[in-house]
């Protein structure tokens, strides 16, 4: 069997991973508790390991490339193990950062040409928003601007 530091750093040498990651992977392999305790104090000590780091870089990810909103990316921080308090210090900086407006400028740049007149539409690309974790309240707001913005009556 591979020594517990060589799959670890196996593990870590392309991808940070969260020490819940990390643990069910040894877990997976059979390594005992005190072996995976020793190697994630090793681990932590020594940089290899870091939730917090993990969490910036997921939710910079999760923002500018996958464009999630905070409840999304809350939702996978939490499934990969990662604490609450990291996950809302991280979340509140990173939207600190970016634009108030981030749902109306996807909304404008991915649904400029469709019909907010329609209510079929308009649940269609709610929903889409729903699913990539913004709030009800943002997508309302985004909705509401694009209808002023293209001169159409949206109405509820």
């Amino acid at each position: 069997m591979i020594s517990i530091r060589d799959y670890a750093l196996y593990l870590i040498e392309f991808k940070d991973r969260t020490e819940k990651e990390l643990r069910d992977k040894f877990k997976e392999k059979g390594y005992n508790e005190n072996d995976i305790e020793d190697e994630i104090e090793f681990l932590k000590n020594y940089g290899y390991m870091n939730d917090k780091r993990y969490a910036e870089h997921f939710t910079h990810d999760a923002i500018n490339i996958k464009k999630w909103g905070k409840m999304r990316i809350r939702t996978e921080l939490l499934r990969k193990g990662v604490d609450r308090e990291i996950i809302d210090n991280t979340i509140e900086d990173a939207f600190f950062e970016v634009e108030d407006d981030l749902v109306f400028t996807q909304m404008q740049r991915r649904f400029k040409n469709s019909d907010f007149s329609n209510i079929k539409e308009r649940t269609r690309i709610f929903n889409f928003f729903m699913r990539r974790g913004y709030s009800s309240d943002e997508i309302k707001g985004a909705m509401n601007k694009m209808c002023s913005f293209d001169d159409i009556i949206c109405e509820d």
